[in-house]
């Protein structure tokens, strides 16, 4: 009676075993670390790279700051000392001033300048889009 259901035992704990190497094989990332080198790599690309000493010309700039924490910070330049800079950050992490010392900072770059968008109160012309009437 034990060799009729080992024969059975065996195939399903291996069909079980393929299954799990198979969902395994296709797991993917974890979005929060795809999404941190995609920003990262961004801020790379797209600013142009500055000396620290140059940024006394770059006040009010938008820049983007690394920092040997592995963090990329993307802010306007509010102040610049030789031994901090204080950027205020985007109103998505609360509109703050940030101070960065200069010993925390592994590269800074200047990035373009946004295109002016219409103001929210002023409306645009659409043009006429209702039917003509006699």
């Amino acid at each position: 009676m034990i060799r009729q259901h080992y024969p059975k035992v065996v195939i399903a704990a291996a069909a079980l075993a393929l299954v799990l190497a198979c969902t395994l094989a296709n797991a993917k990332r974890p979005a929060a670390a795809a999404t941190k080198t995609k920003v990262v790599e961004v801020a790379k690309l797209v600013g142009e790279p500055v000396a620290y000493d140059a940024l006394e010309h770059h006040v009010g700039d938008e820049i983007a700051i690394e920092t040997t924490f592995n963090t990329v910070r993307r802010g306007k330049l509010v102040k610049y000392t030789n031994p901090t800079l204080t950027i205020q950050l985007g109103p998505e992490h609360g509109s703050i001033e940030l101070s960065v010392p200069r010993e925390t900072i592994r590269s800074i770059s200047v990035l373009p300048a946004a295109p002016a968008r219409p103001e929210a109160g002023a409306k645009q012309e659409q043009g006429n889009r209702s039917a003509k009437k006699n």
